[in-house]
């Protein structure tokens, strides 16, 4: 049985993989697919994880691109829910590169991903209600509760 609340702190999803020359561009850096992947699969964790159960995407509301992540590098996805709905969840995907020889860490993309909980039926399911605890939790989860309601009046 699923709780009727969760707190923040519990919805979060990360994935970190090692980019190789596979995985490049035309300039050598990690190819903006294998990047929308790696955000769906951290988006993924959050959203199972916080539903209790499957979750699919709904949309990549934004992907905005800071700065390139070269081959060679640690790509880590650190995906939080920041709201909910009935069955929808607003998940934020901050993304960083790490220089491995050095630990130099810097924040590349941004990420914004909707996913709804399904059930068995690929029906959408109702979510646990999100509880922020900190003042940075409450800034995101308000953030969050904005892009909702201006998505539903689209």
């Amino acid at each position: 049985m699923v709780p009727d609340s969760r707190p923040m702190s519990y919805s979060r999803g990360e994935i970190t993989t090692f980019v190789m020359p596979h995985m490049q561009n035309v300039l050598g850096d990690l190819f903006g697919g294998h990047l929308m992947a790696l955000v769906d699969q951290a988006a993924a964790v959050a959203a199972i994880r916080h539903a209790g159960g499957p979750a699919v995407t709904k949309s990549i509301d934004r992907l905005d691109f800071h700065h390139p992540i070269p081959v060679g590098a640690l790509a880590t996805c650190y995906a939080t829910v920041d709201y909910v709905g009935n069955s929808s969840m607003d998940i934020t995907v901050e993304v960083f590169s790490e220089r491995v020889s050095t630990g130099d860490r810097e924040h590349t993309h941004t990420a914004r991903v909707v996913f709804v909980a399904i059930d068995q039926h690929r029906k959408p399911v109702r979510v646990p209600r999100l509880v922020p605890e900190t003042p940075e939790e409450f800034a995101r989860f308000d953030t969050a509760r904005l892009r909702y309601e201006a998505r539903r009046r689209r």
